[in-house]
Order: C-alpha cells, then structure tokens, then sequence
C-alpha cells in the first residue's frame, strides 16, 4: 500500500456541525480556514483524510471559534473500527 494511502484512514465526525455552526457553505469555510473548498467537502462528507490535512483545519477553527476539546481528541481513525 502506497504511503498516501496509508495515511488517509482519519475523519472529524463533529465537522459537520463545527462547520454549519460557524459558516454558512463550504466555499465561506475554505476562504475562512485557508484551504481548498474540496477539503472542506471531504471533511463534511467524512471522507477521509491524511491526520495532518484533519489536524491543520482543527487548529484553524479553534484559533476562530471554541472546540470545548483539543483537536487531536476530534480525529477518528477509521481503521480501528
């Protein structure tokens, strides 16, 4: 299995609501939290994605709006299910 592949096993199950509390659409959350709007799609559809892509848009949000919880406690590693 290639590296890539095996890196992007992790998902933020509470982005959905993160993102809807704070944004009005993904474009907004993008421009908001300096990614690419197709990130921020992968996220709300709980597609996954590489650990440090997930942590990166975490620390973003909580430098805006409070988490109630670090953002390495919001990550959830598919592969262990």
């Amino acid at each position: 299995m290639s590296a890539k592949k095996k890196r992007a096993w992790f998902v933020c199950r509470q982005w959905q609501a993160l993102v809807a509390d704070h944004y009005a659409n993904d474009v907004e959350a993008a421009r908001v939290l300096h990614t690419d709007p197709r990130v921020i799609e992968r996220l709300r559809s709980g597609t996954p994605v590489a650990k440090s892509t997930v942590l990166k848009m975490l620390r973003q949000a909580a430098l805006r709006h409070p988490l109630g919880v670090p953002p390495a406690e919001l990550i959830t590693d598919i592969r262990l299910r």
